[in-house]
């Protein structure tokens, strides 16, 4: 039987470049991949954001009531988010029952502490957002526009821009420091 040359598989030498060359490609690549990540969890964040204000002002309409949204932590929206009718105005989240009683502030949704996000800043929000059942925006403030903007190391900002009517949009901003 003849030995063939060519059907003895690699030689040492070969599956060492290979992996060197493996090795190098990865190393490139992973930095550009957490970064990737860490765009993509912004992205969701504010996202889930807008979600929980259209459920706001949606079920403002839909129930014929104030609905409010606020931070859990007051002025903080990186601690959270709460979303509850509001049957009294007063903008706190009163006795709530098990059921979504008459007369009786009702929670809606909660969103826990933004662990993947680092800065979270409002311009000409107030205390929070009030949906009334029009669906427009309550403002004592005055102002046209309000805007959350959500921002993570090295991504590109997240600016939701809500006006007096309850309709929002996201835009992207500036790389965040």
């Amino acid at each position: 039987m003849v030995k063939d040359k060519f059907n003895q598989g690699f030689t040492l030498v070969e599956l060492m470049v290979t992996l060197a060359v493996a090795a190098i490609i990865l190393a490139i690549a992973a930095p550009s991949f957490s970064q990737m990540i860490r765009d993509h969890r912004l992205i969701t964040t504010a996202n889930d954001f807008m979600g929980t204000m259209q459920l706001a002002r949606s079920e403002a309409i839909r129930r014929g009531i104030q609905v409010t949204m606020l931070p859990i932590t007051n002025g903080d929206w990186s601690s959270g988010w709460n979303v509850f009718t509001d049957w009294d105005a007063d903008e706190s989240l009163g006795d709530v029952g098990a059921v979504c009683a008459e007369n009786q502030d009702c929670f809606l949704s909660q969103q826990n502490a933004l662990d993947n996000v680092t800065s979270v800043t409002a311009g000409n929000t107030g205390s929070g957002f009030r949906f009334m059942p029009t669906g427009e925006i309550l403002s004592t403030l005055g102002f046209p526009n309000g805007n959350i903007t959500f921002c993570s190391t090295g991504s590109n900002e997240r600016i939701i821009t809500v006006n007096q009517s309850g309709s929002s949009r996201i835009s992207i901003g500036n790389v965040c420091p």
